[in-house]
Protein backbone atom coordinates (compact mmCIF):
# COMPACT_ATOMS: atom_id res chain seq x y z
CA UNK A 1 0.00 0.00 0.00
CA UNK A 2 1.28 3.75 -0.45
CA UNK A 3 0.60 7.15 1.42
CA UNK A 4 1.13 10.34 0.15
CA UNK A 5 1.91 13.13 2.34
CA UNK A 6 -0.27 16.29 3.15
CA UNK A 7 0.99 18.37 0.50
CA UNK A 8 -0.95 16.30 -2.24
CA UNK A 9 1.66 13.69 -2.98
CA UNK A 10 0.29 9.76 -2.18
CA UNK A 11 2.04 8.11 1.03
CA UNK A 12 2.34 4.34 0.40
CA UNK A 13 1.08 1.45 2.62
CA UNK A 14 1.77 3.05 0.72
CA UNK A 15 -0.30 6.31 1.06
CA UNK A 16 -0.25 9.91 -0.28
CA UNK A 17 -0.84 13.26 0.71
CA UNK A 18 1.56 15.10 -1.24
CA UNK A 19 4.49 13.21 -1.08
CA UNK A 20 5.22 9.28 -1.64
CA UNK A 21 6.77 7.34 -0.03
CA UNK A 22 9.64 6.29 -1.53
CA UNK A 23 9.62 9.07 -4.01
CA UNK A 24 12.12 10.99 -6.04
CA UNK A 25 15.05 12.26 -4.50
CA UNK A 26 14.70 15.42 -3.27
CA UNK A 27 10.71 15.21 -2.80
CA UNK A 28 10.14 15.92 0.90
CA UNK A 29 6.79 14.72 2.73
CA UNK A 30 4.51 17.85 3.47
CA UNK A 31 4.41 19.13 6.99
CA UNK A 32 1.22 18.32 8.57
CA UNK A 33 -1.47 20.93 7.13
CA UNK A 34 -1.15 24.11 8.85
CA UNK A 35 -4.44 25.56 10.75
CA UNK A 36 -6.97 27.96 9.01
CA UNK A 37 -6.45 31.72 9.90
CA UNK A 38 -8.25 34.62 8.58
CA UNK A 39 -10.00 31.93 5.76
CA UNK A 40 -10.21 34.25 2.48
CA UNK A 41 -13.01 34.56 0.23
CA UNK A 42 -10.75 33.13 -2.91
CA UNK A 43 -10.29 30.11 -0.70
CA UNK A 44 -12.95 29.30 1.69
CA UNK A 45 -11.96 26.20 2.46
CA UNK A 46 -10.27 24.86 5.64
CA UNK A 47 -8.24 22.03 3.80
CA UNK A 48 -5.53 23.48 1.92
CA UNK A 49 -2.97 21.28 1.04
CA UNK A 50 0.49 22.71 0.99
CA UNK A 51 2.47 22.07 -1.35
CA UNK A 52 5.43 24.02 -1.34
CA UNK A 53 7.07 27.55 0.38
CA UNK A 54 8.80 29.94 -1.63
CA UNK A 55 12.22 30.26 -0.49
CA UNK A 56 14.10 32.95 -2.29
CA UNK A 57 13.60 34.95 -5.47
CA UNK A 58 16.10 33.65 -8.30
CA UNK A 59 17.37 36.13 -11.41
CA UNK A 60 15.62 39.21 -12.44
CA UNK A 61 12.55 37.80 -14.07
CA UNK A 62 10.51 37.03 -11.79
CA UNK A 63 11.32 33.58 -11.16
CA UNK A 64 11.38 32.23 -7.24
CA UNK A 65 13.15 29.13 -5.64
CA UNK A 66 10.49 27.03 -4.23
CA UNK A 67 11.08 24.37 -1.47
CA UNK A 68 9.00 21.44 -2.67
CA UNK A 69 6.78 19.33 0.05
CA UNK A 70 4.88 17.24 -2.74
CA UNK A 71 6.08 14.30 -4.68
CA UNK A 72 3.84 15.75 -7.87
CA UNK A 73 7.03 18.58 -8.77
CA UNK A 74 6.68 17.94 -12.46
CA UNK A 75 2.84 18.80 -12.00
CA UNK A 76 2.82 21.59 -9.40
CA UNK A 77 5.80 23.66 -10.62
CA UNK A 78 6.83 22.60 -14.25
CA UNK A 79 3.17 22.79 -16.03
CA UNK A 80 2.53 25.76 -17.69
CA UNK A 81 -1.32 26.84 -16.30
CA UNK A 82 -0.88 24.63 -13.61
CA UNK A 83 -3.07 26.16 -10.74
CA UNK A 84 -2.16 27.34 -7.18
CA UNK A 85 -2.54 28.99 -3.98
CA UNK A 86 -0.01 31.43 -2.63
CA UNK A 87 -0.61 33.37 0.35
CA UNK A 88 -1.24 37.10 0.17
CA UNK A 89 1.58 37.95 2.52
CA UNK A 90 4.66 36.10 3.85
CA UNK A 91 3.99 33.71 7.20
CA UNK A 92 7.26 32.74 7.11
CA UNK A 93 8.77 29.35 9.06
CA UNK A 94 7.05 28.90 12.56
CA UNK A 95 9.26 30.46 15.78
CA UNK A 96 7.97 27.06 17.47
CA UNK A 97 9.00 24.41 15.17
CA UNK A 98 10.98 26.08 12.41
CA UNK A 99 8.71 24.44 10.06
CA UNK A 100 6.62 25.94 7.57
CA UNK A 101 3.19 25.44 8.83
CA UNK A 102 2.39 28.35 10.43
CA UNK A 103 -1.37 29.20 10.44
CA UNK A 104 -2.19 29.76 6.85
CA UNK A 105 -2.76 33.71 5.85
CA UNK A 106 -5.20 34.74 3.02
CA UNK A 107 -4.79 33.22 -0.10
CA UNK A 108 -5.07 33.83 -4.02
CA UNK A 109 -5.11 31.98 -7.02
CA UNK A 110 -2.08 32.14 -9.73
CA UNK A 111 -0.73 30.10 -12.70
CA UNK A 112 2.43 28.42 -12.90
CA UNK A 113 4.03 30.27 -16.47
CA UNK A 114 6.57 27.34 -16.67
CA UNK A 115 9.29 25.60 -13.78
CA UNK A 116 12.40 24.02 -14.00
CA UNK A 117 15.10 22.29 -12.02
CA UNK A 118 18.56 23.86 -11.58
CA UNK A 119 21.48 22.44 -10.05
CA UNK A 120 23.70 24.98 -8.00
CA UNK A 121 26.44 23.93 -5.13
CA UNK A 122 25.74 20.41 -5.49
CA UNK A 123 21.93 21.21 -4.81
CA UNK A 124 18.90 20.56 -7.03
CA UNK A 125 16.96 23.63 -6.94
CA UNK A 126 13.05 24.28 -7.80
CA UNK A 127 12.55 27.03 -10.02
CA UNK A 128 9.17 28.53 -10.84
CA UNK A 129 7.47 31.39 -12.84
CA UNK A 130 4.39 32.49 -11.76
CA UNK A 131 1.97 34.68 -13.55
CA UNK A 132 2.07 38.32 -12.54
CA UNK A 133 5.29 38.32 -10.84
CA UNK A 134 7.75 39.54 -13.94
CA UNK A 135 10.75 41.23 -12.08
CA UNK A 136 13.13 41.24 -9.25
CA UNK A 137 11.06 42.99 -6.71
CA UNK A 138 7.98 41.53 -7.49
CA UNK A 139 9.44 37.72 -6.65
CA UNK A 140 10.96 39.13 -3.32
CA UNK A 141 7.76 40.14 -1.96
CA UNK A 142 6.66 36.31 -2.62
CA UNK A 143 9.75 34.94 -0.26
CA UNK A 144 7.99 33.43 3.27
CA UNK A 145 4.93 32.83 1.43
CA UNK A 146 3.65 29.08 0.82
CA UNK A 147 2.11 27.23 -1.67
CA UNK A 148 -0.96 25.15 -1.62
CA UNK A 149 -3.95 23.23 -3.54
CA UNK A 150 -7.39 22.37 -3.53
CA UNK A 151 -8.17 18.92 -2.52
CA UNK A 152 -9.83 18.57 -5.80
CA UNK A 153 -6.72 19.44 -7.41
CA UNK A 154 -5.47 16.50 -6.74
CA UNK A 155 -6.22 12.84 -8.71
CA UNK A 156 -7.82 10.10 -7.32
CA UNK A 157 -6.34 7.37 -5.59
CA UNK A 158 -8.96 4.69 -5.58
CA UNK A 159 -12.61 3.42 -6.32
CA UNK A 160 -14.27 6.61 -4.99
CA UNK A 161 -17.29 4.50 -4.57
CA UNK A 162 -15.83 2.08 -2.18
CA UNK A 163 -12.95 4.33 -0.40
CA UNK A 164 -12.19 1.21 0.99
CA UNK A 165 -9.20 -1.22 1.08
CA UNK A 166 -7.35 -4.56 1.75
CA UNK A 167 -5.69 -5.80 -1.41
CA UNK A 168 -2.21 -4.20 -0.30
CA UNK A 169 -1.62 -2.08 -3.27
CA UNK A 170 -3.79 1.20 -2.81
CA UNK A 171 -2.57 4.89 -2.15
CA UNK A 172 -4.01 7.23 0.61
CA UNK A 173 -3.17 10.72 0.62
CA UNK A 174 -1.45 11.31 4.64
CA UNK A 175 -4.37 13.66 5.03
CA UNK A 176 -6.81 10.99 4.83
CA UNK A 177 -4.93 8.76 7.42
CA UNK A 178 -5.03 11.72 9.96
CA UNK A 179 -7.24 11.50 12.33
CA UNK A 180 -8.48 7.62 11.86
CA UNK A 181 -8.97 5.59 14.35
CA UNK A 182 -6.78 2.26 14.68
CA UNK A 183 -8.88 -0.65 15.78
CA UNK A 184 -6.80 -3.96 17.12
CA UNK A 185 -8.62 -6.60 14.26
CA UNK A 186 -7.63 -9.71 16.78
CA UNK A 187 -10.13 -8.09 19.87
CA UNK A 188 -12.22 -4.77 18.02
CA UNK A 189 -10.62 -2.44 20.78
CA UNK A 190 -9.61 0.77 20.01
CA UNK A 191 -6.28 1.44 20.43
CA UNK A 192 -6.23 4.90 19.46
CA UNK A 193 -5.79 7.87 17.26
CA UNK A 194 -3.32 8.03 13.97
CA UNK A 195 -1.84 11.54 14.70
CA UNK A 196 0.46 11.92 11.65
CA UNK A 197 2.29 10.06 8.90
CA UNK A 198 6.02 10.27 8.68
CA UNK A 199 9.01 8.45 6.60
CA UNK A 200 10.47 5.41 7.67
CA UNK A 201 13.75 3.43 6.80
CA UNK A 202 13.91 3.44 3.06
CA UNK A 203 10.12 3.33 1.34
CA UNK A 204 8.49 2.27 4.18
CA UNK A 205 5.86 5.03 5.80
CA UNK A 206 4.95 4.71 9.50
CA UNK A 207 1.57 5.49 11.28
CA UNK A 208 2.26 7.70 14.42
CA UNK A 209 -0.86 6.73 16.93
CA UNK A 210 -1.47 8.33 19.69
CA UNK A 211 -3.79 6.73 22.75
CA UNK A 212 -3.85 6.70 26.62
CA UNK A 213 -2.60 3.76 28.55
CA UNK A 214 -1.48 3.17 32.72
CA UNK A 215 1.94 4.49 33.12
CA UNK A 216 2.86 1.55 35.95
CA UNK A 217 5.66 3.45 36.90
CA UNK A 218 3.90 7.09 38.62
CA UNK A 219 0.50 5.20 38.95
CA UNK A 220 -1.34 7.48 36.52
CA UNK A 221 -2.97 7.68 33.17
CA UNK A 222 -0.20 8.80 30.07
CA UNK A 223 -0.72 9.89 27.16
CA UNK A 224 2.03 7.71 24.75
CA UNK A 225 2.73 7.31 20.96
CA UNK A 226 3.84 4.32 18.67
CA UNK A 227 4.78 4.13 15.95
CA UNK A 228 3.12 1.62 13.55
CA UNK A 229 4.44 0.44 10.16
CA UNK A 230 2.42 1.37 7.25
CA UNK A 231 1.97 -2.36 5.63
CA UNK A 232 -0.29 -4.93 4.67
CA UNK A 233 0.52 -7.45 6.94
CA UNK A 234 -0.01 -4.91 9.74
CA UNK A 235 -2.49 -2.42 8.30
CA UNK A 236 -4.71 -4.92 6.15
CA UNK A 237 -7.60 -3.23 6.05
CA UNK A 238 -8.21 1.34 6.00
CA UNK A 239 -11.99 2.23 5.82
CA UNK A 240 -11.64 6.41 4.43
CA UNK A 241 -15.53 6.87 4.30
CA UNK A 242 -16.16 5.44 7.99
CA UNK A 243 -12.61 6.59 9.34
CA UNK A 244 -11.05 3.75 10.49
CA UNK A 245 -8.42 1.52 10.45
CA UNK A 246 -7.56 -1.96 11.34
CA UNK A 247 -4.20 -2.95 12.82
CA UNK A 248 -2.34 -6.80 13.86
CA UNK A 249 0.67 -5.62 15.52
CA UNK A 250 3.28 -8.17 15.41
CA UNK A 251 4.19 -8.89 19.02
CA UNK A 252 6.31 -6.38 21.46
CA UNK A 253 5.00 -3.59 18.95
CA UNK A 254 3.05 -1.36 21.46
CA UNK A 255 5.75 -2.32 23.94
CA UNK A 256 8.10 0.74 22.15
CA UNK A 257 5.18 3.18 23.17
CA UNK A 258 6.50 6.43 24.25
CA UNK A 259 5.28 8.65 26.40
CA UNK A 260 4.29 12.54 25.02
CA UNK A 261 5.33 14.23 28.29
CA UNK A 262 8.74 13.92 30.07
CA UNK A 263 9.37 12.06 33.59
CA UNK A 264 9.51 15.16 35.33
CA UNK A 265 5.97 16.02 33.68
CA UNK A 266 4.43 12.48 34.75
CA UNK A 267 5.95 12.60 37.83
CA UNK A 268 4.18 16.29 38.96
CA UNK A 269 1.11 15.15 37.51
CA UNK A 270 1.41 12.18 39.71
CA UNK A 271 1.87 14.32 42.71
CA UNK A 272 -1.01 16.53 42.10
CA UNK A 273 -3.14 13.55 41.63
CA UNK A 274 -2.28 12.32 45.05
CA UNK A 275 -2.54 15.59 46.80
CA UNK A 276 -6.17 16.09 45.42
CA UNK A 277 -7.10 12.66 46.56
CA UNK A 278 -5.88 12.77 50.27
Amino acid sequence: MRAHGTSGAPLARGFRADARAGGRTGARRCPTVARRANASETASVDSLIQVGAIVAAHGLKGEVRVLPMTDFIDERFMTRGSLLRVETAPQGRSTKSGEYDAPIGDVKEVKVKGGRWVTSKGRNDVIVKLAGYDDRNAAEALVGTRLFVLPNDRAPLRDEETSTSGDGDDEFYAQELAGMRAILRESGAELGIVEDVVRGAGTQDLLKVGFTAFDEEFGIDTEYYVYVPFVKDIVPFVDVKNGFMEITPPGGLLDLKVPKKSKQQRARIAEKAKASEA
